[in-house]
């Protein structure tokens, strides 16, 4: 039996931020999808497939940035959900 322990230490503050969002009608948290998913837990391609289908807030300039604050919701949505 192999078990692995993995740790993420998410430190560049480009990666995490404070910004408006649209969804939300209030100032967030917003992240890059990669750092999103560390925060909650959920794989970066998960957030991507979330943002494909429209199911948490986001904003698309240069780079794509997750509303972290959606993302958390609809995980403890869907954790509410299972039980």
């Amino acid at each position: 039996m192999i078990e692995i322990d993995e740790r993420i230490a998410v430190t560049n503050s480009e990666e995490q931020f404070e910004a408006y969002c649209s969804g939300c009608k209030r100032m967030t948290e917003m992240a890059t999808p990669k750092t999103a998913g560390v925060l909650t837990e959920i794989s970066e391609r998960e957030v991507f497939r979330l943002i494909e289908s429209k199911e948490i807030h986001f904003i698309e300039n240069a780079r794509v940035l997750v509303c972290v604050a959606s993302l958390r919701e609809l995980k403890a949505d869907s954790n509410t959900a299972s039980e």
